[in-house]
């Protein structure tokens, strides 16, 4: 529900425009790294980021970025990545929306380059379970930069984005057995691409899922270009005009207010005796779009399915 939630504010702020996923990755033996200097994970998104951005500028063109930070693999390993959208598109100078595309050829090089600046830093600064040996190494070999198709449809994008990226380390769904002291849970192995089932104890499953628990105040998701906060408000509404987006008014309203505007039925009135009933306690779940549906649904004595 919260997933849901986020999805109907977040489209109410992206510009209605195509949109590029990608996901940067780096060699396995980087991870532990990022793991040991975990107050460096925040420069994973700098580096991810800003070859998007100053290829944008090189063509006269601020687009939009939304990044996440993975750091959990398939199996509730530690697998330091990025996902992030990038508009196929941006502002120019004079005022005008210009289309863009990106080359993962241009993109990578980039990436890898800015990951591996920051790894010799991190040695300088003292960390030794790697050498610069085997940075000079893996600077040598290609790196996966995963460039998905583009989503024609704005909606399509924004709902893939927050599925996939406000998702947990693991879903309740992929869970099979639990007797107590091991648990079985099921995974795609990405190298064969067919599921298989993984084992452990309680007390090994609960260490690998909270190593994924963020540090206090670090935030998984930041924006950059025309969606970072400094500029939002400034450039967005000149988005907006260009492209024709008319975002949503928010007004807040109540549940009462709405039942009573929708189908004139005062929710806090006892339909037995009239008198006005009091709230005992509240129930966060469903949003207003999916409360209208159900109530909509019932008034039109619709079947609803359980």
């Amino acid at each position: 529900m919260a997933i849901d939630r986020w999805i109907e504010d977040i489209k109410d702020i992206f510009p209605e425009c195509k949109y590029q996923h990608i996901t940067f990755t780096m060699p396995n033996v980087l991870w532990q790294v990022f793991k040991d200097n975990r107050d460096r994970l925040g420069d994973l998104f700098k580096c991810a980021c800003k070859p998007l951005l100053k290829t944008a500028k090189e063509k006269g063109i601020k687009v939009g970025i939304f990044s996440a930070l993975h750091t959990y693999g398939r199996q509730l390993n530690w697998n330091t990545h990025i996902h992030l959208s990038v508009s196929m598109g941006g502002l120019t100078k004079d005022g005008k929306w210009k289309d863009l595309r990106f080359s993962k050829k241009k993109i990578m090089p980039m990436w890898r380059y800015a990951v591996i600046k920051l790894i010799r830093e991190i040695i300088d600064n003292g960390y030794d379970k790697i050498s610069k040996d085997l940075t000079r190494i893996q600077y040598e070999r290609p790196w996966v930069v995963h460039f998905d198709k583009p989503i024609e449809h704005f909606e399509h994008t924004i709902t893939y984005i927050g599925r996939y990226i406000k998702k947990p380390p693991i879903a309740m769904s992929k869970i099979k057995e639990y007797d107590g002291n091991t648990i079985k849970f099921r995974f795609l192995n990405h190298r064969n691409n067919k599921h298989q089932d993984l084992e452990m104890t309680m007390d090994e499953f609960i260490e690998r899922f909270i190593q994924h628990i963020p540090e206090k105040g670090f935030r998984m998701i930041r924006y950059y270009g025309f969606l970072s906060n400094a500029v939002r408000g400034k450039l967005l509404p000149k988005i907006y005009e260009l492209l024709g987006h008319k975002p949503k008014v928010k007004v807040d309203i109540s549940y009462q207010q709405m039942s009573l505007l929708s189908f004139n039925v005062d929710p806090l009135k006892c339909i037995l005796c009239g008198a006005q009933l009091l709230p005992s306690f509240r129930v966060i779940g469903k949003s207003t779009k999916q409360l209208m549906q159900f109530h909509t649904e019932l008034a039109s004595r619709k079947r609803i399915p359980a």
